[in-house]
């Protein structure tokens, strides 16, 4: 039975710490409170190196493509289907977080069609409508059309337009070339169960993650309202797949987190049966977490989420700094005495893992630049307050650590000063390496992501269906005026013509399509026929078929209106909302100039299209073969990575240098990290991983944590008992390690993975190589 005053001793002892840790937690509510939170992954995009990929990287932040959700609805008959398909749109349209939404129903108001079928004869790009022959064959179809179905709408339209170019214009705004009406709503063409499709592009920016997965929020919900009777929603679209991706992220690292979070708790309880060391470990991580977030707000005035996130479990090293003070610590010795001891080492090792963080801040990324500048901030405050902090609020009597197992502390110790196994084991590395190769970097972001290959297939398959943009391969248009944006788009219209005659090209979207340029408008205006030139046309046609000469009054008025009609422009179209939700993210103001988007789809030849593109001579016409640019990304992210890692180790190394008086300590020490690196390259190529900017990440968090083995195990120890703290010490801040990254690597979510599997291996690495290559007792590395 535990003695009350021996519980009343140790309820005081862990009081100070938890003032510490309440004190600190106000402090960072009321930061956070001022400081602003970005979720925005823009600020994780690399830098752009052409104009290509400065293109490219504009559209997945702000692009209509990356912005699509993509919806079909199956399981019912077609009344049922389109029903709820109707009923969604409804929801959608009047919810406000959709730029457009189009599923064949409500597509246009009474004043869009006023205004389009107004401006008709400007905005077709048919030609030769007005001749003879092609009035014959619209009579004839008209005629026809009377007879059918579509008698109704034919009644209204057809004889004020009889060439048809309204109806055939809108077929190809809004109806897509697999589409097919039924009951009043968008359906798959082809065989098979019926499938309703919908399509809507979301308000939010493709990078916004939280405004992406309240859209995706939105059509499940509008889905749920319609009352669907056995109807199966099918949902895709960049913006579901970042949801997607976040909630599998999410459920990932709340396993992973209650798992190794309990394991660890366990692991310290039994360690060192005290509240206040559980305590008092916090205050270092948490004074380094605040002062981390401080600073980055600071310099860049605000503070990226996920660099906050990734930050703080950088910092997950601070924590080794409490357990090497209070493990290590001598029978009798003072906190304050024993922290003034382990100083020179423990500032030497923090000052040399910040050092290598700082070299991320000239990366090129912002939110790289952020994680670097928070993780060095962070270790320097951590290891700041265990020196002075934690001797002030921690007793030298309240943590007592529990003696570790005889049988690992000997068979460890066995391992300790065997050097020639230690280099035994980076040889073999190496020797592996030589023969496998060096694991093979990821080029592909798909395989990044957690999103099952079985969605990414239906994600293909709507887009199929529905026509929209497989963005995959993409026009660039800009310009310094709407006018010269809308030029360019013919002229890769015209070039493009004969790629899409011959199946080189299976879809063009452009914004000329749906707003011809000013040139094309008066062109069009100039080759209408006069009044009585079409009136003679027109009888000519008509001979033969029972239509009253009167008939068609309307439809010379309308060309004759058309002659002098004021030319169209973005702004006029604004009266049209449907038409201009569509066209305003292929056509828009960009800075002081306007910029431009063309959508293709179907590319069989993209060298074909490339040459076509590039035969205009226009600079400020680009083809985008998205995949190849991400590739051309990846690889020069990488390499500056990798430029900035080296550095950043010719930057501890000479720290080192100075700290340890000579190059050749320096190297020593470094030695278990170089070799702990090639373990990890070993591991992962014969495990067959793909090297990520993640893996890279967490080589630095290995070589942070690794450091503080190498630099305390290779210290001089006076004698066995010493030797043995500083063992128990070092391996107590690897098995905590271990347990907190060593679940990751059990992850689904591919970077979890990575992450996880490399710091676990590097840090038992480490930590093994550390010892090999440390001095027997009573000795040092040179």
């Amino acid at each position: 039975m535990t003695d009350p005053s021996t519980v009343a001793a140790r309820g005081r002892a862990a009081l100070r710490p938890a003032v510490a840790l309440l004190l600190l937690a106000l402090l960072g509510a009321a930061l956070f409170r001022l400081v602003e939170i970005r979720t925005d992954m823009a600020d994780f995009l690399p830098p752009a190196a052409t104009p290509e990929a400065a293109f490219l990287l504009g559209e997945l932040r702000d692009g209509a493509a990356a912005t699509l959700l993509l919806v079909g609805l199956e399981g019912a008959e077609v009344p049922e289907l389109a029903r709820v398909s109707k009923s969604m749109g409804a929801a959608l349209r009047d919810g406000g977080l959709f730029a457009f939404v189009g599923n064949g129903t409500g597509d246009l108001t009474e004043g869009e069609q006023a205004l389009l079928f107004r401006y008709r004869y400007l905005l077709s790009p048919a030609q030769g409508i007005f001749e003879v022959p092609a009035l014959r064959r619209g009579l004839e179809a008209l005629l026809d059309g009377l007879r059918s179905s579509l008698s109704n709408v034919l009644s209204r339209l057809g004889f004020a337009d009889p060439t048809g170019v309204f109806l055939e214009m809108l077929r190809g705004w809004l109806g897509g070339s697999t589409v097919t009406m039924k009951d009043g709503a968008w359906f798959a063409g082809g065989e098979g169960p019926p499938r309703a499709l919908l399509v809507a592009r979301s308000r939010a920016a493709g990078t916004d993650m939280e405004g992406q997965r309240e859209a995706s929020e939105t059509v499940r919900a509008a889905f749920a309202a319609a009352g669907p009777k056995g109807v199966r929603l099918l949902l895709s679209g960049p913006g579901v797949f970042a949801a997607s991706a976040a909630a599998a992220v999410k459920a990932d690292v709340e396993r992973v987190s209650i798992l190794s979070g309990a394991l660890l708790l366990g692991f310290l309880v039994w360690r060192y049966r005290s509240g206040a060391m559980l305590l008092a470990a916090g205050v270092p991580l948490l004074a380094g977490s605040l002062a981390g977030a401080m600073a980055v707000a600071l310099v860049f005035g605000r503070v990226q989420g996920a660099a906050l996130g990734f930050g703080v479990t950088m910092l997950g090293v601070a924590v080794d700094y409490p357990i090497l003070l209070l493990t290590g610590r001598r029978p009798g010795e003072a906190l304050g005495a024993a922290a003034r001891r382990i100083w020179p080492t423990l500032r030497l090792a923090a000052g040399a893992a910040a050092m290598g963080l700082v070299a991320m801040m000239a990366s090129g990324f912002p939110g790289l630049a952020q994680l670097g500048l928070f993780g060095a901030a962070g270790l320097l405050v951590g290891v700041a307050v265990t020196r002075w902090g934690l001797p002030r609020l921690l007793s030298s009597e309240s943590v007592v650590a529990r003696p570790l197992p005889a049988l690992v502390l000997q068979a460890l110790g066995r391992l300790r000063g065997r050097r020639p196994l230690a280099w035994g084991v980076m040889a073999l590395s190496v020797a592996w390496l030589a023969a496998a190769g060096l694991p093979r970097w990821e080029d592909d972001i798909a395989r990044l992501s957690p999103v099952p290959e079985t969605e990414r297939n239906l994600d293909g398959e709507l887009r199929a269906q529905l026509g929209a943009p497989d963005v995959r391969h993409l026009v660039a248009l800009s310009g310094r005026s709407e006018e010269a944006v809308l030029r360019a788009s013919e002229r890769v219209g015209e070039a493009l013509a004969p790629l899409l005659a011959d199946g080189r090209l299976g879809g063009l979207d452009l914004p000329s399509r749906y707003l011809p340029s000013r040139a094309a408008q008066e062109a069009r205006q100039a080759a209408m026929p006069a009044p009585e030139v079409l009136s003679a046309r027109l009888a000519e046609a008509m001979a033969g078929l029972p239509f009253r000469p009167e008939a068609f009054a309307s439809f010379l008025a309308a060309v004759e209106e058309s002659r002098t009609l004021p030319l169209l422009d973005l702004d006029a179209l604004a009266a049209a909302p449907l038409i201009s939700a569509r066209l305003s993210p292929m056509l828009s103001r960009r800075g002081q100039g306007w910029q431009g988007l063309g959508l293709l789809s179907g590319v069989a030849d993209a060298g074909s299209v490339r040459a076509a593109v590039a035969g205009l001579g226009n600079p400020g016409i680009l083809f985008v073969d998205v995949k190849g640019e991400t590739e051309g990304m990846i690889a020069a992210t990488t390499r500056g990575a990798l430029l900035w890692c080296g550095v950043g180790a010719l930057a501890v190394l000479a720290l080192l240098a100075a700290g340890l008086r000579g190059p050749l300590p320096a190297l020593l020490r470094a030695a278990p990290i170089a070799g702990a690196v090639l373990v990890v390259l070993a591991v992962l190529s014969a495990a067959g991983e793909r090297l990520t900017p993640f893996h890279l990440v967490a080589l630095l968090l290995m070589a942070g944590v690794g450091l503080d083995y190498a630099l305390f195990l290779g210290r001089a120890e006076p004698d066995l008992a010493e030797a043995a703290r500083t063992l128990a010490a070092v391996l107590t801040c690897t098995v905590t390690t271990l347990l907190t990254f060593g679940m990751l690597a059990l992850c689904a979510t591919p970077v979890l993975h990575g992450i996880g599997l490399t710091v676990s291996v590097g840090v038992a690495a480490a930590f093994l190589l550390a010892l090999g290559l440390a001095p027997h007792a009573g000795r040092s590395i040179p």
